[in-house]
């Protein structure tokens, strides 16, 4: 698998997925929640878009991301998809499409790195 050689939006929308059964799975196991209601709200905090986006901006500012992850954010986020929406929709595409392209690699471990980051992240530490 070649993610290189797949459409941006493609990767994001994987992305979105993989990313999206992290936070439920993570809400599941370790939140100490127990009504759906309450995983629903939660789980807002973590796949919207304004939060991808600021994630982005801080950990790149911090130089979390590596030269290559940016250059996938940055196609991602150039999509004919992602100009048709707000900015911080535009941003967390780019953000979605790092996701995919990992996943596709199989590389659990930076998946894991880069979402325990963004807990850490959306929980104010």
């Amino acid at each position: 698998m070649r993610p290189e050689l797949i459409n941006a939006a493609v990767l994001a929308y994987l992305g979105d997925s993989v990313f999206e059964m992290m936070v439920r799975d993570y809400l599941v196991k370790e939140s100490g929640l127990v009504k759906l209601n309450d995983f629903q709200k939660e789980a807002i905090k973590y796949v919207s878009a304004s939060s991808h986006a600021k994630f982005m901006h801080v950990m790149m500012d911090e130089g979390f991301f590596s030269d290559i992850e940016i250059g996938i954010y940055k196609r991602g986020r150039n999509t004919k998809e992602s100009k048709k929406e707000n900015l911080d929709h535009i941003h967390s595409t780019g953000f979605e499409a790092i996701i995919g392209t990992l996943y596709l690699e199989e590389n659990y471990e930076r998946l894991e790195m880069i979402f325990n980051r963004y807990k850490e992240y959306v929980n104010g530490k």
